[in-house]
């Protein structure tokens, strides 16, 4: 078996959320690989792994899936990696060393996963794996917003980009230059993000600013913006994204409740939640709730595949190249946690380097 960044190195192994809560619930397990594959199922080695706010939601007990709706499974949304055994299939789809990308949503922070064959996309050898595994949640989250989360964005459209310097931010920005969407783009960080944000191309206001909304409609003649997108979900902030929108006609895209996660990262601020009725309870004018698992990946999975189809072409013809913000091996699954939490120079997507020899080309391993 090729050898690993995890804490058993020559093993297969797992991280698993002991109980919900905060980094230090995460527990590492090997576990044996099974001598048989369920029918249409494949046995993956992942090679990269994503990092991404889901895992707070995931790790604390607050996200929408009932696979996660106990402690005891393994979270990671994203990977890329590679064919190593599969089941009976009724057609061949895939070879052996084949390497693959999926959205699995959990279960990706470990050394291998069996998936169902429909889940696994085929990626070209040539492919960088670091950049195509930025794209299942982020980038396809991000395109989703823009063009799929029923906002009709038309050339020359203004938008308001909460949290700009993440990674859903950073896919946005990156997704409006690839594309020539030429939108106006307005994004909130803090200020020591500013030169960074602005070098995306987006016009950086304080996320603390009191005059935040009053500083938006002075940017777009004071009309505001068409669509505003808000990942923190919080009353304060919902009604200020709403408010910096154009009266009457202007849209109010939630894509999360990220203030509902203890500041430590250690538990969700109330024991019994509910994002789709926390939301309702806070809702705005034309207001809707988005998700990338929902409407877009599970209801409508043939234009997601098209889409993300679209958008590796532009990584593969260099107009679209991910942002990296930090790379970590599996080993340090607990300080990766910490590290997502704390939002210090996180600066685009975050991912596990799972193969150690792709990782002995990165410093830091």
């Amino acid at each position: 078996m090729s050898r690993n960044t995890s804490p058993t190195p020559n093993h297969s192994g797992r991280w698993v959320i002991s109980e919900f809560g905060g980094p230090s619930v995460l527990r590492w397990e090997k576990f044996e690989i099974p001598s048989e594959i369920p029918k249409h199922h494949v046995l993956v080695r992942i090679i990269v792994a994503g990092i991404a706010g889901p895992d707070n939601i995931q790790r604390v007990g607050g996200y929408p899936n009932v696979r996660c709706s106990k402690p005891g499974f393994t979270p990671g949304y994203d990977f890329v990696g590679e064919v190593v055994a599969q089941g009976v299939m009724s057609e061949e789809v895939f070879e052996i060393g084949d390497r693959v990308t999926c959205m699995c949503m959990i279960g990706a922070h470990a050394t291998h996963i069996i998936l169902p064959a429909s889940e696994l996309i085929r990626i070209q050898p040539t492919d960088d794996p670091l950049q195509v595994c930025a794209l299942p949640l982020n980038y396809m989250t991000a395109w989703g917003m823009l063009k799929r989360s029923g906002v009709d964005l038309h050339s020359g459209s203004s938008i308001l980009i909460g949290s700009a310097s993440g990674g859903i931010g950073t896919a946005i920005a990156q997704l409006v230059h690839a594309f020539d969407l030429r939108l106006k783009m307005i994004g909130t960080c803090s200020a020591s993000k500013f030169d960074y944000v602005s070098s995306l191309g987006i016009i950086p206001i304080d996320r603390r600013d009191p005059s935040l909304v009053d500083k938006v409609h002075a940017l777009t003649e004071g009309r505001g913006v068409d669509v505003a997108y808000d990942a923190v979900g919080s009353e304060d902030s919902l009604r200020k994204s709403h408010q910096a929108t154009k009266r009457d006609v202007g849209h109010l895209v939630a894509i999360g409740v990220m203030s509902e996660i203890a500041s430590d990262g250690s538990g969700l601020k109330q024991p019994s939640f509910d994002a789709a009725a926390v939301l309702a309870s806070r809702s705005q004018p034309r207001m809707k709730y988005w998700g990338v698992e929902r409407e877009y990946y599970q209801e409508t999975r043939d234009l997601w595949l098209a889409d993300f189809n679209a958008i590796l072409q532009k990584v593969r013809e260099g107009k679209l190249k991910p942002q990296i913000a930090k790379l970590f091996p599996l080993s340090e699954a607990v300080e990766a946690n910490k590290y997502l939490i704390s939002g210090v120079d996180v600066k685009g997507k975050m991912l596990f380097v799972v193969d150690e020899q792709i990782a002995s080309f990165y410093k830091g391993f």
